[in-house]
C-alpha cells in the first residue's frame, strides 16, 4: 500500500520515494509560480540576444547629381564675303604732282569758287541798293551833316553847346532811323544799312559824350569814335559810287 504525503502548502504531491507525480513534469505548468519565471527568463534571453546584434546603420545620404551642362553653341559659319575687307592699296597718283602741289591746287580751286560766289553776291547787293538809291542818298547826307554840326561845336570848346545840339538832334535822328529801316526791312539785301544804323546811334549818344570827355582832358573816347565814323563813312562813299555806276 503506497503512502503519500502533501506539502505544507498543498501545492506538490510526492510519493513515498520522494518523487513528484508524473503530471508535475508535464511542461512545468502544474506549478503556478513556474510560468512567470520561465517567461521572464525567456524575455531576458531575447533581450541579451538583441543587444549582441549591431543596430542596422542608416543608409548613406544620396549624392546630389551634378547639373547637366548645356553643350557649347556650335560656331557660326562666316560667309566668305562677310569677312573684314582688306584695306585698299595706296595707288600712286599719276598726275606727276607732289603732295604739296596737290594741296596748293585744291586750295586754289576752292579760292576760285569762293571768289565766284562773292562776285555773285556783290552783284545781287548792287542791284538791290541801286533800286533804293534815293533813300541811301537821304540817309547818308543826314549823317554827314549831323557829324559836321558836332565837329563845329567841338572846335568851340563849349560843353553847353554840345549838350544843346544833342538835345535838338534827338528827334531828327529817330526819324531818320525809321526812314533808313525802309531801305531793307527784312535785312540781308543792302550792303550799308548796318553802317547807317551804327553811325546814327553814335551821333545820338557816343559821339557827343566823347566830345564832352575831350573837354575834360580825356581824348581817347573821341579818337575811337572818330576812327570808327571815318571807316564807315569811307565804306558807304565807295559803295554808293559803285551803286551809281552799276547797270540795272
Amino acid at each position: 500500500m503506497r503512502s503519500t504525503r502533501e506539502t505544507t502548502m498543498g501545492f506538490n504531491r510526492v510519493d513515498a520515494a520522494g518523487l513528484a507525480p508524473a503530471e508535475s513534469f508535464a511542461g512545468g505548468f502544474g506549478n503556478p509560480l513556474r510560468v512567470p519565471m520561465m517567461a521572464m527568463m525567456l524575455a531576458l534571453g531575447l533581450f541579451a540576444n538583441a543587444c549582441d546584434k549591431e543596430a542596422p546603420k542608416a543608409p548613406p545620404a544620396p549624392v546630389a547629381a551634378e547639373p547637366v551642362k548645356a553643350p557649347p553653341p556650335a560656331p557660326v559659319a562666316t560667309a566668305p564675303d562677310a569677312a573684314v575687307p582688306a584695306k585698299p592699296k595706296m595707288v600712286a597718283n599719276n598726275d606727276g604732282l607732289s603732295l604739296a602741289d596737290r594741296v596748293a591746287k585744291r586750295q586754289a580751286a576752292e579760292a576760285k569758287v569762293a571768289a565766284e560766289l562773292a562776285a555773285q553776291e556783290k552783284q545781287r547787293l548792287l542791284k538791290y541798293d541801286k533800286g533804293k538809291l534815293p533813300l541811301h542818298k537821304q540817309v547818308f547826307a543826314f549823317i554827314v551833316k549831323t557829324r559836321a554840326q558836332y565837329d563845329k561845336v567841338l572846335k568851340s570848346g563849349d560843353k553847353g553847346l554840345v549838350d544843346k545840339l544833342r538835345i535838338s538832334l534827338q528827334k531828327p535822328i529817330v526819324l531818320m532811323g525809321k526812314k533808313m529801316a525802309t531801305i531793307d526791312p527784312k535785312g540781308g539785301n543792302s550792303n550799308v544799312t548796318t553802317d547807317y544804323d551804327v553811325m546814327l546811334n553814335a551821333l545820338a549818344n557816343d559821339y557827343p559824350e566823347a566830345i564832352d570827355a575831350s573837354f575834360d582832358g580825356d581824348k581817347q573816347p573821341l579818337a575811337a569814335q572818330t576812327a570808327e565814323l571815318d571807316r564807315r563813312t569811307k565804306k558807304v562813299e565807295d559803295w554808293l559810287a559803285e551803286v551809281k555806276s552799276a547797270k540795272k
